[in-house]
């Protein structure tokens, strides 16, 4: 009787694992619309394309660096303005995770960027998290908060 007790209890604890196991991603519309923004992002961060940098952000936006400083969509735009001694050559998303509530989502993520500086090459890493909200059909970002990535984080 004991062994059939513990054959049933272990069989219950193999359905309960695979059921908590994670099948494919499954998006909704509305975080496919995201996902396609973070990817617009990572081109327009990679091009310094400010154009399309101002219309992913919104104009309240708030920017908690890697360094503890805060800034807004104006500051952040400059960070990223073109300089001639600067030149983006990948920026690449990885684990990216999002929560939608109807016409606001959040977004984690780590991204790794690879750049030319003063034609020195630099690579580094950083996780986020950032928050979009759905404005006049187009999702913008409102809030981002990154942090720096340890340098054993950054070569792999």
């Amino acid at each position: 009787m004991l062994k059939i007790a513990f054959t049933i209890l272990m069989f219950g604890c193999a359905l309960a694992v695979g059921a908590q196991t994670p099948g494919p991603l499954k998006l909704d519309q509305g975080e496919t619309e995201v996902m396609a923004t973070i990817a617009r992002w990572a081109d327009a961060v990679r091009d310094r394309d400010q154009k399309a940098l101002d219309q992913l952000f919104e104009d309240e936006m708030i920017v908690t660096a890697f360094d503890g400083t805060m800034r807004g969509k104006q500051a952040e735009l400059d960070v990223l303005k073109p300089d001639a001694n600067v030149r983006t050559l990948t920026v690449t998303n990885e684990d990216i995770r999002i929560r939608r509530f109807e016409k606001t989502a959040i977004a984690t993520a780590t991204t790794r960027m690879e750049f030319l500086i003063s034609e020195k090459p630099v690579k580094t890493a950083f996780r986020y998290t950032a928050v979009f909200v759905k404005k006049e059909n187009r999702w913008q970002i409102v809030a981002l908060q990154t942090t720096r990535l340890p340098a054993a984080t950054v070569l792999e």
